[in-house]
């Protein structure tokens, strides 16, 4: 990880120096006011834990909670700073300290959290050995990656004198009146709207895609998108780049005073959209980051963003960590990438989060559409029924004279 300061007068020129020296990749570590302009610390190769680390130890001293830090942060003689894991060329640094160890605890719970789910599907099948029916349900439910909880309340309403597959789709019936969705209102009734959650969701692309559906709607001048987004620089780039090919407005701000000031003078805009940075549902800065999308007086709306090929116990931990927002509802992309949707299902149901959009590819405006229960649970019995069929065509394997011969291609 290689660390640099820049002095500039402004975020924006600090942006494009950053920009043109370390490249669009380039993370934002922390900015604070200085004499005659701003002082930005960034970083390429960026490693979380290494920088955690290096704060723990003394190397950096933050002054904030959001990640800015006073002028001790790098000492003046010293422009650039390289951080390498032992045994690589650099300045080493001692590696399994607190945080590290903090973050292997935090592995091993999650991966508590899947053995945990696992044993109680088993623990529930041995217990319903009397009763196949029911057997044969939460087998399915935990191949769609359905929570052991959720399975259990919907397979306790499952009679004992019920078919298999009547009884399936009273189950996935039960399921669907379960996920809450929230009837368009982005596209019906406009706002404004921040779009937050961890990095890579695809939030950026998801801005574009409702400003394309809007402006067609309603008209290219009723909408608007800003660009809080501060810690990737390429980030802000790519929001304004969206807004002139769809010829909305977009612009870029760099404090929460400066967010709340743009809102105020776009008031004739139906509907403003807020592309946020994405951050880690670990990060300790997070809730100070979120903080200024609590503004009642500015009725900001937060949706958080979900990536559907994402592990259940993670999804868990990224709502509780975004909750510190009142979260209107949620936006699940990265359909066309997930190979079973129970997970996502099962969190938005525990949560209460309403779903409101649902992505399934990187075209814009196409890939987005509405959230429907009944079409996400349709999708996860499909998607449940495709990896069955593919792993039933895996053991129907045979091995004839040394080679392996597919049952299914006879």
């Amino acid at each position: 990880m290689k660390i640099k300061r820049f002095i500039a007068k402004n975020m924006r020129q600090a942006i494009r120096d950053i920009r043109a020296e370390q490249g669009p990749d380039a993370v934002i570590l922390s900015n604070q006011k200085v004499a005659g302009g701003i002082e930005v610390i960034s970083a390429v190769d960026y490693d979380e834990s290494i920088f955690e680390e290096m704060v723990q130890n003394g190397e950096f001293k933050e002054s904030r909670m959001k990640g800015d830090v006073n002028s001790s942060m790098l000492p003046e003689d010293m422009e650039e700073k390289t951080i390498n894991r032992p045994g690589s060329s650099g300045t080493n640094v001692e590696w399994m300290n607190g945080s590290a160890i903090s973050e292997m605890r935090e592995e091993i719970n999650g991966l508590r959290g899947i053995l945990e789910n696992r044993l109680s599907y088993l623990a529930w099948s041995e217990a319903s050995r009397g009763n196949p029916k029911r057997a044969a349900i939460m087998h399915r439910l935990a191949n769609m990656g359905i929570s052991a909880d959720l399975a259990k309340r919907l397979a306790d309403n499952i009679g004992n004198d019920q078919d298999l597959e009547p009884a399936w789709r009273q189950v996935l019936s039960l399921l669907t009146h379960q996920v809450m969705t929230a009837d368009d209102d982005i596209l019906t009734n406009g706002g404004v709207v921040a779009l937050i959650g961890p990095t890579g969701v695809g939030k950026t692309t998801t801005v574009a895609k409702l400003a394309a559906r809007y402006a067609l709607r309603h008209g290219q001048n009723q909408v608007a998108l800003i660009s809080i987004d501060n810690y990737r620089i390429g980030g802000y780039e790519q929001l304004l780049t969206y807004g002139r090919i769809l010829g909305v407005a977009a612009y870029t701000v760099d404090t929460q005073e400066e967010l709340y000031n743009k809102i105020n003078e776009l008031g004739e805009k139906r509907l403003i959209i807020i592309d946020t940075a994405g951050a880690s549902q670990r990060d300790i800065r997070l809730p100070e980051q979120l903080s200024g999308l609590n503004s009642k007086a500015h009725l900001i709306q937060n949706y958080l963003v979900l990536s559907a090929n994402t592990q259940l116990e993670t999804l868990d931990e990224v709502v509780c960590a975004f909750q510190s927002v009142k979260l209107e509802g949620c936006i699940l992309t990265k359909l066309d990438e997930a190979t079973s949707l129970g997970e996502v299902l099962s969190t938005i149901i525990k949560h209460g989060l309403p779903a409101a959009y649902v992505s399934d590819g990187q075209r814009v405006p196409e890939d987005l559409q509405p959230a429907r229960g009944n079409s996400l649970v349709t999708m996860a019995a499909t998607y449940m029924q495709r990896a069955e069929m593919m792993t039933t065509k895996n053991t129907s394997s045979i091995t004839i004279n040394g080679k392996v011969a597919d049952a299914y291609a006879r």
